[in-house]
């Protein structure tokens, strides 16, 4: 069923990937948006599964194991399968999308960076368009039938029918034709001009012209029009009539039948507007809206203009359907629909494409200046208040920007290079507009080339953990190492942690690959040991994404798994972690640390935790950000920041690590305000594992 924003949230759904991880990765993506998922890595395996199986969509991989997306379209066919399926494939090709949806495709999407964000509101629209051709289907149903009943009317003789001598001014109407207007006793006195007082008066100069043309050319006439019954009720009738002529060959007599198709006019209607407007906010839908596109490129070819598109996405609007409710989404979507109204043109077109999603075509405009001005007004009357169920809502949105012919030529272009602008102003804070660019769209083209190898990273073995040792200064021992992740990519070399981490947090790829980091790391800890090596800590850093899952029960297993003891495992996280869903991240801290891991804050300094949630937190360490320690010696604001994390931290009976440390001065001065724990290159940058293990071995040279 659909909730507030239009989006479909149940349904059975069959993911066929060949790629089990991403497979799964998926299905459990449209898990979280109430979707029933299973997955199958063949084409045989789906089409067994879809054999025995009610399913609502499927999500086709276009090449599979074992048949092309073709061959598998086939057979699901043979099989007398008529479930919707959308192609996702890798390959950006628009003549195999333009071959697949002649194959029955509903939607056709590239495997780029966006696509887990985008593949729930794709899986919506598609269950929401293929219950709109199911109704569509109904009503078509429904009409056929009416023609049937009004075929066997005809076949008894149940059509009006009606005679006009146009020598005499004469009409004569039959007594079915009093019945379809009402009259079941009394009759009125016909006549042509009372004819025309019942027709509907903007309906008048067409019969009137009809008429006319028919008695002078003889041909057959064929008309609908509006009329007025005798309750004052008004419906619509078709009428046929065909000419006789006298013996001398003039007009005599005009001859015809009337029917009323009320009903077909009316499911007609509702067949129109279901195929092309949204049933929330009465707008055009993609389907009209990608027609209305396609007449603005025509005629500004004719008339030398340019077409502006503009994709408007709300922000953040998933928190109104949670915190307010469906009802109030829908109201919200409704009331942002009728002031954006107010922004467009009657030449222009304003569009619902799905979810909170809205497309302003502007057709003819004369420059850029035209198009931003469009834009700055919709953000202005969007950030204006709203008042729903008596709540006091803000909103704010983010607008990509396309303009024709400059960012395309086609229908297709231009909206997907609208939507990427719209992602890059939503990467840079939302409330704002950006234009697509060239530069835009190679960011995109790497970005994908970046990501589609990240997802082959951890199977082909590309990553791999290097080590900074952490010494304590007092003791001049080496007693713990920072596990730190490197990719070598087999093309472009080693990539920065910078480049690939944000990324794989996007995608959430960072839950699988830090599972790894953990594992790595706690074996080669255990490997030390197991080498005679002093037993040091290991620690670890974790992603945001990874409190999202059960944590405590990964590490458990992993530590099973190697043998390490969980008094030897330190997993740090940001304040940023720590303080979002405080009270949820307490207990999944304090289960880890009943475990017997060490806990630590890194980074600490750059963040807004507090000394009142600090102390509710079983941390054991803080780690001062290498931020104030870079120009500690030169500038007396760091010194001071940090003496009072270090004066804090042993208040709260923590250790302090002092990260980036590189030079002597830097050393003693720490050394000085007690802090005994020093990471940085001046003892050791990181290094391989086996590097590592040498300088366990030999020892920290002071």
């Amino acid at each position: 069923m659909p909730d507030s924003d239009g989006h479909i949230t149940s349904g059975i759904i069959l993911v066929v990937e060949d790629n089990i991880p991403f497979g799964e990765l998926v299905a459990g993506t449209l898990r979280e948006e109430g979707y029933q998922c299973y997955t199958a890595s063949s084409g045989a395996a789906a089409l067994a599964w879809l054999a025995t199986h009610p399913a609502s969509l499927v999500l086709l991989d276009y090449t599979l194991p074992d048949m092309t997306g073709e061959a598998f379209i086939a057979a699901m066919n043979a099989q007398g399968s008529q479930v919707p399926f959308v192609v996702v494939t890798g390959r950006d090709d628009s003549n195999l999308a333009v071959q697949m949806i002649k194959h029955g495709a509903s939607d056709f999407v590239v495997k780029d960076t966006a696509l887990l964000d985008r593949l729930p509101v794709v899986v919506s629209r598609t269950l929401q368009e293929a219950q709109v051709k199911q109704r569509l289907q109904q009503a078509e149903q429904a009409l056929s039938q009416s023609e049937l009943r009004l075929s066997r009317a005809q076949r008894i003789a149940r059509i009006g029918s009606w005679e006009w001598s146009l020598q005499t001014n004469e009409l004569y109407f039959s007594p079915e034709l009093f019945s379809i207007l009402g009259y079941t006793k009394a009759t009125p006195q016909v006549s042509p001009e009372w004819l025309y007082q019942q027709v509907n008066p903007a309906d008048i100069p067409v019969v009137r012209k009809a008429l006319a043309v028919t008695i002078e050319s003889g041909r057959c006439l064929d008309l609908t029009f509006r009329i007025a019954t005798c309750s004052g009720d008004e419906i619509v009738v078709a009428s046929q009539a065909e000419l006789e002529l006298d013996t001398a060959g003039r007009p005599e007599l005009l001859v015809g039948t009337l029917l009323d198709v009320t009903d077909r006019t009316k499911a007609e209607q509702e067949i129109h507007h279901l195929a092309n407007y949204d049933a929330l906010t009465g707008l055009p839908n993609r389907n009209l809206m990608h027609d209305r596109l396609q007449q603005a490129i025509v005629q500004s070819v004719r008339m030398q203009g340019s077409v502006g598109v503009l994709l408007l996405d709300l922000d953040r609007f998933k928190g109104v359907n949670e915190s307010l409710g469906h009802k109030a989404g829908d109201q919200l979507l409704r009331t942002v629909a009728e002031r954006l109204r107010v922004c467009v043109r009657e030449s222009d077109t304003l569009a619902r494409v799905g979810g909170d999603e809205f497309v302003v075509v502007l057709s003819i405009v004369a420059d850029e200046d035209g198009v931003s001005s469009a834009a700055s007004k919709i953000l202005a009357i969007i950030s204006e208040p709203f008042v729903i169920e008596e709540q006091e809502l803000y909103l704010t949105a983010s607008i990509g920007v396309a303009v024709y012919p400059t960012d395309g030529a086609d229908v297709h272009t231009l909206l997907k290079h609208a939507d990427l602008a719209m992602y890059q102003a939503k990467d840079m804070d939302r409330n704002n507009f950006q234009f697509f660019s060239s530069d835009l769209n190679v960011k995109v083209m790497e970005r994908m080339v970046l990501e589609s190898s990240l997802r082959r990273a951890l199977e082909r073995d590309e990553f791999e953990l290097f080590y900074q040792a952490q010494v304590d200064v007092v003791e001049r021992s080496i007693i713990g190492f920072e596990a730190l992740l490197r990719w070598r990519h087999p093309d472009l070399g080693m990539i920065s942690p910078d480049k690939f981490i944000p990324l794989a947090e996007e995608t959430g790829l960072i839950l699988s690959i830090g599972e790894w980091v953990i594992r790595t790391a706690c074996r080669q800890a255990k490997s030390w040991q197991d080498a005679g090596l002093p037993p040091i800590r290991m620690a670890v850093n974790l992603s945001g994404k990874q409190f999202r899952t059960k944590l405590d029960q990964v590490v458990a297993s992993i530590l099973l798994e190697t043998g390490l003891g969980a008094s030897w495992l330190e997993l740090e996280l940001t304040e940023s972690i720590l303080m979002r869903n405080a009270a949820e991240n307490q207990q999944l801290l304090q289960a880890l640390s009943g475990m017997g891991c060490s806990l630590s804050i890194d980074d600490f300094g750059t963040g807004y935790s507090s000394l009142a949630y600090l102390k509710n937190f079983p941390l054991g360490r803080l780690k001062i950000d290498r931020s104030f320690v870079r120009d500690i010696i030169t500038n007396p604001d760091d010194r001071a920041i940090a003496k009072i994390i270090i004066d804090m931290a042993h208040t709260l009976k923590m250790e302090v690590t002092a990260e980036g440390v590189e030079d002597h001065d830097q050393l003693e001065l720490l050394k000085s305000y007690g802090c005994r724990e020093i990471q940085g290159f001046l003892f050791s940058k990181p290094l391989a594992a086996a590097a590592a293990e040498a300088l366990l071995r030999n020892g920290i040279k002071f």
